[in-house]
C-alpha cells in the first residue's frame, strides 16, 4: 500500500495510518508453519480451535517425556509483536516455546490472538482471557482436549509472555486475582521485556485501542490496586539494557515491590542486549541463559509442600513479615522463594573444571562441593578457596546453578581448588547453624593440611599456606565470622591469606529484625556476628581483605561501614574496597558473561594470585 494514494494521518513504530482509514503495517507478516513433531527435542505439537466465531486458536506443545501418571506444569504463552504483528504459529515462537517445553518438561499452550488492525485492542486481552478460561475448563477432567486432560497439572500454571505478550500476561494475572479462575492455581508469571506505558509508544497503543482510558489506562500503566491483587505467587521479570522498554520494566518491578501484593518478584537485566534478542538465535549463550532462568523458575514449583500464598494466609494469622519469609502465629514459616533446584557435580564443558561432592558430618548433614581446575599438576600445589554461598541464611545452595557456575568461573580463572560448603538453612536449622556448619567444614578442610586427610583432591593439590575464604551476601557475613575465629583460636596447619566479601550482609538495615528472629539465641542489635565489634575486627585471622559493594544494593552502606571500621580497628592487614557502580545486590550471579561480572571474577582471581 503506497503513501501516494492518500495522506498519512499517523506514523508509529510499527504501522502507518492514512486519512482514508487504511493502516499499513511497516513490517511484513511472518510465515506461519504447521505443527509438527520436532526430531531434535522430541516435542510434539498440535493446533486447536478455541472459538469458531472469532477464529481464536492455539498451539499445544507436549514433551516426549510426557507420561499419563506424572502431570506436568502448564505454560500459557502469549507472543509479542506490538499488538499488531507476529504469530504463535511463526517459526520463531514455535521453536522458542518448543525449547521451553523440552527443557522445562512442561506442556504449553501458545495462544493465537487477534491483531490490530483487523482486531483492535482490547481483542488481544479478551482473546487471551478466553483462551485461558478454555485451558481452565479442563481442570476437573472436563474439556475436550486430551493432551490437557491427561498431562496438565492445573495446580502448576505459569503465564509467560514477551513484549506485548508480557503486557497481556500482566493483565491476565490481574484478572485471575480479581475474578478468579476456577480449578486453577497460577503459580507464577514470567514477563520478558514487557511493554508498559511511559515511552514514545504510548500514543500508538492508544490509537490501537479506540476505547482506551488515556495515559492512565491500567492496562498500559498498572494501577497500585491491580498490582496488589495479582493472582499469582511469584513473578520473574526480564529487562534488556539496550531496550527502549528497559526503564518501564524496572518501574514495574519497583511499583510491584511497593504494592501490597503478597508474592515475590525477581528481576534479571540482560546486559548489553536489545529488545527480545533471545528469539533471533536460541543457541546464543545469553539466549540459552535466559531460557535456563525461565526453566529454573518453573521447576521451583516442583516441591509438593509449596502451597498457595492466599490459602496459607487464610489458614492462620501472620505474626511476622520479613524480606524472605513470613511467620504465622501457629509457628509455621513460609519462605517466599521455593527451595533451590540442586544439580549433581559434573565436569564443566566450558571451563574443564571437575567437581565432586563430599559428606563432612553425617550428624548434621553438612556437605560440600569441591572444584578442581582442568589441568592441575601433582607437583605444583594450588591456592585453596573456601566458599560460603549467600541466600539470606534461609535460601539457595552450594549445589544451585548460580553458585556452580560462579565457582567454575573462579576456579578456572584463578587456577585454584575450591571447597563450597552446603550449610544448614533456616527454618529447619536456625542460626547459628550456618556459622557452626561452616566452621566445621573449614576445620575439615584443615584436617588435610598434613596430606593425610580423607579427600585425595585436597591431599594432592591444595596449598594450605595459601587459603582464602570468600562469600557473598549472607555468605560474606559468615566468612567474616570464620576469619574472626581463625584469628581468635587458630586453625592448625593452615595460613589464611585473604578474605573476599561480596556485597556482605551486616546489621544496620531493615533486615536486622529478620536476622534476630532467625537466631533465637541472638545478642541483640550489638551481636558481633551482625555488628562486628572493634576487637573482633582487630584480630581477623588473615592478611588481607577485599570487599565489594554494589551501588544499588540496600547493603551498600553497611559494606562501606565495615571497610571503614576495619581500617580504624588496629588490624595489621590490608583492606581494599570495590564499588560496582549502577549494579544491584549480587548482580553477577544472574549473568556471568556480563562484562561487570567478568570483571568481578577477574578481580577475585587477581586478589588470590597476588603475592
Amino acid at each position: 500500500m503506497g503513501s501516494s494514494h492518500s495522506e498519512v494521518a499517523h506514523e508509529f513504530r510499527f504501522f502507518r495510518a492514512y486519512r482514508d482509514g487504511r493502516v499499513e503495517i511497516l513490517r511484513s507478516q511472518e510465515e506461519k508453519i504447521p505443527p509438527f513433531d520436532d526430531p531434535q527435542t522430541g516435542v510434539r505439537s498440535k493446533d486447536v480451535v478455541i472459538s469458531s466465531e472469532t477464529g481464536l486458536s492455539a498451539r499445544i506443545f507436549l514433551p516426549d517425556t510426557a507420561h499419563p501418571i506424572e502431570k506436568l506444569p502448564l505454560l500459557f504463552y502469549i507472543h509479542g509483536g506490538g499488538f499488531c504483528m507476529r504469530s504463535a504459529f511463526g517459526i520463531d515462537y514455535h521453536n522458542y516455546v518448543s525449547t521451553l517445553v523440552s527443557q522445562g518438561n512442561a506442556i504449553a499452550v501458545s495462544v493465537e490472538y487477534g491483531l490490530f488492525p483487523d482486531h483492535p485492542i482490547p481483542a488481544c486481552y479478551e482473546d487471551c482471557w478466553e483462551a485461558l478460561q478454555w485451558v481452565a475448563s479442563h481442570a476437573k477432567g472436563g474439556g475436550r482436549e486430551p493432551w490437557l486432560i491427561n498431562h496438565a497439572d492445573f495446580d502448576r500454571i505459569f503465564i509467560v509472555g514477551d513484549s506485548a505478550g508480557g503486557n497481556i500476561s500482566h493483565t491476565m494475572a490481574v484478572r485471575v486475582g480479581t475474578i478468579g479462575l476456577a480449578g486453577v492455581r497460577v503459580v507464577g508469571v514470567v514477563m520478558v521485556h514487557p511493554f508498559f506505558g511511559g515511552t514514545i509508544d504510548d500514543e500508538m497503543w492508544m490509537y490501537m485501542c479506540p476505547t482506551n482510558g488515556g495515559l492512565e489506562d491500567p492496562r498500559m500503566k498498572p494501577a497500585a490496586e491491580d498490582l496488589a491483587r495479582l493472582g499469582c505467587e511469584r513473578m520473574l521479570l526480564f529487562v534488556a539494557e539496550k531496550d527502549h522498554l528497559r526503564d518501564v520494566g524496572w518501574r514495574y518491578y519497583e511499583e510491584l515491590k511497593k504494592s501490597e501484593w503478597i508474592g515475590t518478584v525477581e528481576i534479571v537485566e540482560n546486559h548489553g542486549e536489545e529488545h527480545c534478542f533471545h528469539r533471533r538465535d536460541l543457541t546464543y549463550e545469553k539466549a540459552v541463559a535466559l531460557i535456563h532462568r525461565i526453566v529454573s523458575f518453573i521447576k521451583q514449583s516442583l516441591t509438593p509442600r509449596t502451597s498457595s500464598l492466599r490459602q496459607m494466609e487464610s489458614d492462620s494469622e501472620v505474626s511476622h513479615e520479613f524480606r524472605f519469609f513470613r511467620v504465622y502465629k501457629d509457628g509455621r514459616v513460609h519462605l517466599f522463594m521455593p527451595p533451590a533446584e540442586k544439580f549433581p557435580p559434573s565436569d564443566d564443558p566450558t571451563t574443564g573444571v571437575r567437581s565432586k561432592d563430599v559428606h563432612i558430618s553425617p550428624d548434621t548433614g553438612v556437605s560440600a562441593r569441591i572444584f578442581l581446575p582442568k589441568t592441575p599438576s601433582p607437583t605444583q600445589k594450588l591456592p585453596l578457596l573456601f566458599y560460603v554461598h549467600g541466600g539470606g541464611f534461609s535460601m539457595l545452595s552450594a549445589f544451585a546453578r548460580p553458585y556452580i557456575d560462579c565457582l567454575n568461573s573462579i576456579v578456572s580463572e584463578a587456577n585454584i581448588i575450591a571447597v563450597s560448603v552446603e550449610y544448614g538453612l533456616f527454618p529447619d536449622r536456625p542460626i547459628p547453624a550456618c556459622y557452626e556448619d561452616s566452621w566445621a567444614a573449614l576445620q575439615w578442610v584443615a584436617s588435610h593440611a598434613s596430606g593425610d586427610g580423607h579427600e585425595p583432591w585436597l591431599n594432592d593439590y591444595a596449598d594450605f599456606n595459601r587459603v582464602f575464604i570468600a562469600g557473598d551476601s549472607a555468605g560474606g557475613n559468615i566468612s567474616h565470622t570464620l576469619a574472626v575465629r581463625v584469628g581468635s583460636i587458630g586453625l592448625t596447619g593452615v595460613r589464611v591469606v585473604g578474605v573476599v566479601l561480596v556485597h556482605p550482609y551486616f546489621g544496620g538495615t531493615d533486615d536486622d529484625k529478620m536476622w534476630l528472629y532467625m537466631c533465637p539465641t541472638n545478642g541483640g542489635l550489638e551481636d558481633p556476628r551482625m555488628k562486628p565489634a572493634a576487637e573482633d575486627l582487630a584480630r581477623l585471622g588473615c592478611e588481607k581483605v577485599l570487599v565489594f559493594v554494589a551501588e544499588k544494593d540496600h547493603l551498600r552502606e553497611v559494606g562501606w561501614n565495615y571497610y571503614e571500621e576495619l581500617k580504624k580497628s588496629g588490624w595489621k592487614g590490608t583492606v581494599e574496597i570495590v564499588e560496582n557502580h549502577g549494579e544491584e545486590h549480587c548482580f553477577h550471579l544472574h549473568d556471568l558473561s556480563y562484562e561487570k561480572s567478568v570483571d568481578l571474577i577477574k578481580q577475585i582471581a587477581s586478589f588470590i594470585n597476588r603475592e
